[in-house]
C-alpha cells in the first residue's frame, strides 16, 4: 500500500473502520467455526485432540470432499483454534478447549444457541415484522435449550435453596421442568421431598424421565408431558416453580396462570418464579426479540409488572430479588 493511500484512509476514518470490521469478522468466523466443529462432530472425530485430514475424511465424519475439509480446517488454523504440524491438526484454541470440557456442556449449548438461533432472530426479525408474521415455535431445539439453560443453574439453585427446607415432607410442582436438574437439586436438598414435573415438549419430557431414572429418583418424582394450562390434579403442593419460562405465556395470560398455580397450593404454600426480565444486556435483549416474535410466546416481563400480576391473581405477599449482578435476572416468591 502506498503511503499516500494509507494517509488518506487514516484521515477519512476508513483505516480504523477496516480494522474494526476485520476484528469483528474474525470473532464471527471463530464463533461459527467452533460451533460447527462441535455440533457437526468434527472435533469428536479427533483422537486425543489430534487428527490428520486422511483420518477425518470418511466414516469418522461422513465427509468425502478432502479439499473442502482441508480448506475448512485451515480456517481453524488461521483463527488459532487449530494448530497444524505437517499433516496433523491439533485442537489448540482456548475457546474450543473450554467448550469441549464436559463440565461446560451448558456453555457449549448456549454458544450453539447463539450462533444457530439467536443469529436468525437478529437477522430475520425486521423482515418478519414487515410481513406482519411471527416465527413458528420450534420444538426441535428443546433439548438444546434445556442444556443451555443450565448456565443459570448456580443462580436458580440458590433461589431454590431459599424456599425448600432441608428436612420434612415437602411436595413440589415444577412447571416446565426441562432436564429435571432443579428437581434433582431440590430432592438432594430435602430427602423427603416428592415432585411432579410438567413439560410441554414431548422430547424434553422423555429426556427428563430418563434423567430421573438415572438419578435414582423414580420413586419420588413423576414427569408428565402436559401443558400446565390443561393440567388437572387433586394433589396440592407446598411449592410451585417456574424457571425461565414465564415468557412462554402471553402477558395477558400471566394473571390467569398465577391464579391456576394458586389453586394447586397447600395453605402456606409458595410460588417461585425465576426469569430474565426486561432491561438486561444484549443476550437478554435477543431473548426478548425471540419471545416477542414467536407464536404463543410473550415479551419478557418487567419486574414491577410481574409483581403486580401476581398480586392481581390473589397473592398478598410478593417479593423479588435480583439473582445475577449487573443483569436483569430475578427471582419472585409469592405467598397467598
Amino acid at each position: 500500500m502506498r503511503l499516500t493511500t494509507a494517509v488518506k484512509m487514516i484521515v477519512n476514518g476508513q483505516f480504523s473502520l477496516m480494522l474494526k470490521l476485520m476484528k469483528t469478522g474474525t470473532e464471527f468466523y471463530r464463533a461459527c467455526f467452533v460451533v460447527s466443529a462441535i455440533s457437526e462432530g468434527v472435533y469428536a472425530a479427533f483422537t486425543d485432540k489430534r487428527a490428520t485430514v486422511d483420518q477425518l475424511v470418511g466414516k469418522r465424519t461422513g465427509i468425502s470432499n478432502r479439499e473442502g475439509l482441508e480448506a475448512w480446517l485451515e480456517l481453524g488454523v488461521s483463527l488459532g483454534e487449530l494448530d497444524r504440524s505437517g499433516n496433523e491438526y491439533r485442537i489448540a484454541g482456548k475457546l474450543s478447549l473450554a467448550l469441549l470440557d464436559p463440565t461446560h456442556d451448558g456453555y457449549q449449548a448456549f454458544f450453539e444457541e447463539i450462533v444457530k438461533h439467536h443469529y436468525l432472530y437478529v437477522m430475520e426479525t425486521p423482515a418478519k415484522l414487515r410481513d406482519n408474521a411471527s416465527f413458528p415455535f420450534d420444538e426441535s431445539i428443546g433439548r438444546l435449550i434445556a442444556r443451555s439453560s443450565r448456565i443459570s443453574e448456580p443462580f436458580i439453585s440458590a433461589a431454590v435453596d431459599d424456599v425448600v427446607p432441608r428436612r420434612g415432607a415437602f411436595s413440589l410442582l415444577e412447571v416446565g421442568c426441562g432436564s429435571g436438574t432443579y428437581i434433582r437439586h431440590a430432592a438432594a436438598r430435602n430427602p423427603e421431598l416428592s415432585s411432579v414435573g410438567l413439560e410441554l415438549q414431548e422430547q424434553v419430557a422423555v429426556a427428563a424421565r430418563e434423567n430421573i431414572r438415572n438419578w435414582g429418583l423414580e420413586g419420588r418424582v413423576a414427569i408428565e408431558h402436559c401443558d400446565v394450562r390443561k393440567y388437572e390434579s387433586g394433589q396440592r403442593f407446598d411449592l410451585i416453580t417456574f424457571h425461565q419460562n414465564i415468557y412462554y405465556f402471553l402477558p395477558a395470560e400471566r394473571v390467569a396462570l398465577a391464579e391456576k398455580a394458586l389453586g394447586f397450593l397447600k395453605p402456606g404454600g409458595r410460588v417461585l418464579i425465576t426469569t430474565i426480565c426486561r432491561g438486561g444486556g444484549p443476550a437478554a435483549q435477543v431473548l426478548n426479540i425471540w419471545v416477542s416474535t414467536t407464536q404463543g410466546h410473550g415479551r419478557l416481563p418487567d419486574p414491577e409488572e410481574l409483581c403486580h400480576q401476581l398480586k392481581d391473581a390473589g397473592f398478598s405477599d410478593v417479593k423479588k430479588k435480583r439473582l445475577m449482578p449487573f443483569e436483569s435476572f430475578w427471582a419472585f416468591v409469592a405467598k397467598p
